[in-house]
């Protein structure tokens, strides 16, 4: 008996419907997706700190930068504070100085407490009405409206004080021009 397919003394025989180049029978299962419970977790719901902080990021990337908002600003340095909430412990201290052309005009800085939750210090709105006065010096004290969540008390507010001192340095007063008027 004959079989269907001719062969030659080179190459096997080749089933019905596969083409020069493919490999005949079933194709190769795929690999096994490796998952773990941390990482699918991650995917499905997000840390509330960390979707606060990103719509603060959010709101700080759209905003305008300091050289645009405020073209008689030459410089801006801040003296942060950072303390807990009954202004005992000291969490950090930081001193800023903004970059004019790459810092933006939201001036927002974060809760330094890890279990914050939508804690933030916002200096933008006192920021603005210094430079609007032309003020040089700013010095006050912000607390953080987060909350946190304890074992024993549930949520509670956060409450972290931020002592803070900016420095704030303007363009030379451009001298009027005198007109002189000739006596005649």
């Amino acid at each position: 008996m004959k079989s269907p397919l001719p062969q030659s003394p080179r190459s096997p025989a080749k089933p019905a419907g596969v083409s020069r180049g493919q490999i005949a029978g079933p194709p190769p299962a795929p690999a096994p997706r490796r998952t773990s419970f941390s990482s699918s977790m991650a995917r499905t719901s997000k840390n509330p700190r960390a979707e606060h902080r990103q719509r603060e990021r959010k709101r700080i990337e759209d905003s305008a930068k300091l050289a645009e908002k405020y073209p008689a600003l030459t410089s801006l340095t801040a003296n942060l504070e950072f303390t807990d909430a009954l202004a005992k412990v000291k969490r950090a201290s930081i001193k800023y100085r903004a970059n004019l052309e790459h810092a933006k005009s939201v001036l927002v800085f974060a809760c330094p407490n890890p279990d914050c939750i939508g804690g933030d210090f916002d200096l933008t709105a006192d920021l603005a009405r210094a430079i609007a006065s032309h003020l040089k010096v700013l010095t006050g004290e912000v607390r953080c409206l987060g909350s946190c969540k304890t074992a024993a008390k549930g949520t509670i507010s956060c409450r972290s004080l931020l002592r803070y001192t900016v420095t704030f340095g303007y363009l030379a007063p451009a001298l009027k021009k005198r007109r002189y008027v000739r006596a005649q």
